[in-house]
């Protein structure tokens, strides 16, 4: 496990980049934010949605990620543990309402007769 603190804030910028990047490819209205630690990240959208990405405290949590969400119209936050990256940008797709889209196939090219 890295307790660097360098190393941490490496992967904490790291994590906020990619998190931008997956905005502007959902085209999601909306920017990432460091936030005061344990929380790495902070995306605020246009809709008035927020999502806060936290790094569990010390280092016997079973997850990587602790994401928390709150909508203008929600009455409490809600939060999920994510054990991945994937994890974690899944449930900020979620928590954000943004649609999965269609998936991409891979298959070989038909062999020529």
């Amino acid at each position: 496990m890295n307790v660097n603190p360098a190393a941490n804030a490496d992967n904490g910028a790291r994590v906020r980049e990619f998190l931008a990047d997956s905005l502007a490819l959902w085209k999601v209205d909306g920017a990432v934010e460091t936030g005061v630690l344990p929380v790495v990240a902070v995306i605020r959208v246009s809709s008035g949605a927020t999502v806060w990405v936290e790094r569990p405290a010390g280092h016997d949590a079973p997850w990587r990620w602790f994401l928390r969400w709150r909508h203008p119209d929600m009455r409490e936050e809600r939060s999920r543990p994510c054990a991945s990256l994937v994890g974690l940008l899944n449930a900020v797709r979620g928590a954000l309402g943004v649609e999965r889209g269609s998936a991409v196939r891979i298959a070989p090219a038909p062999v020529a007769a």
